[in-house]
């Protein structure tokens, strides 16, 4: 397992004195995660071909006022791993489990209280499907980016074969370098050797290829069986929404009411990295009222 000093270079964002690391026991063996903050709690669940370093930007923020858990998927990070052809209600099953592990750490007086979660693109799906699961559990849901909102772009398609085969011909950073620069985040300011480190760090950890599970996601149906708090914020720039931003944002407003969704202007995918300040302060205003 990687140190976590070694992400010293990558900080967005302070990560918090004391961050732990610790390991949840499930039916599918140990999943990874680190933890900060003390409050109510608050997990935060990583995209495809990441851990919990997709995060990095906001733990220490979201920590000021949660106990925040930001945990490895299984097949990802430090985590066990999870079969090839495991589907979305098998991924979420074990981490429903972990998320009670994680919570009954927790002070008695917050034992009780269910954890908001936030997550971010693939996690979103396993983030709603643990929400279908189990609605009693989950206090509230703030979904970054999430797939499954209408059929994936050419852009994407394009950019995704083209940092395929750059990666199979020139290496895997070279590859990782043109998702970075055209899916992940819009600002090329923000594509620094130090992002491509924390990027490469987290495909070379990830054993479970999410992208097909994932585009075979339909939310709309999911979301309007939910009954707890949803926000749904969405990057302007992000190639994954804006060729039917104007149609996704229209039915998401028609659902979620006008208030269950942001658009973040000149943003990417990686949203919560490429607008930390303002994607923390929305995390935690929502939050907060998701608690009343």
């Amino acid at each position: 397992m990687n140190s976590l000093d070694s992400t010293t270079e990558i900080r967005h964002a302070p990560l918090p004195d004391g961050l732990k690391e610790g390991l949840a026991d499930t039916s599918l063996g140990p999943l990874h995660y680190v933890r900060a903050g003390s409050g109510t709690p608050l997990v935060l669940i990583h995209g495809g071909f990441g851990n919990w370093k997709h995060w990095h930007a906001n733990i220490g923020p979201l920590a000021q006022r949660h106990t925040v858990f930001a945990i490895d998927l299984p097949g990802f990070g430090a985590s066990c791993n999870a079969a090839p052809d495991s589907s979305i209600e098998q991924l979420a099953r074990p981490v429903a489990q972990a998320i009670g592990a994680m919570c009954a750490t927790l002070p008695p007086a917050l034992r009780d209280e269910p954890p908001g979660i936030a997550a971010f693109s693939f996690g979103t799906a396993v983030a709603v499907t643990i929400a279908q699961l189990a609605p009693d559990a989950v206090r509230a849901l703030l979904l970054v980016n999430p797939p499954g909102l209408g059929p994936v772009s050419a852009e994407v398609r394009a950019i995704q074969a083209r940092a395929a085969e750059t990666a199979r011909t020139r290496g895997l950073r070279a590859g990782l370098e043109i998702t970075l620069r055209e899916l992940m985040v819009h600002d090329p300011a923000l594509a620094t050797p130090a992002m491509l480190d924390l990027l490469e760090d987290c495909v070379r950890q990830s054993r479970f290829v999410s992208r097909m599970l994932s585009r075979s996601v339909h939310l709309r149906p999911m979301l309007a069986a939910l009954a707890m708090p949803v926000h749904v914020a969405l990057g302007e720039n992000d190639p994954h929404q804006r060729h039917e931003l104007v149609e996704r944002r229209a039915w998401l407003e028609h659902d979620l009411g006008k208030d269950g969704v942001s658009v973040f202007a000149g943003t990417g995918h990686w949203l919560q990295y490429e607008q930390a300040a303002r994607f923390n302060a929305l995390a935690l205003d929502f939050f907060e009222d998701g608690r009343e």
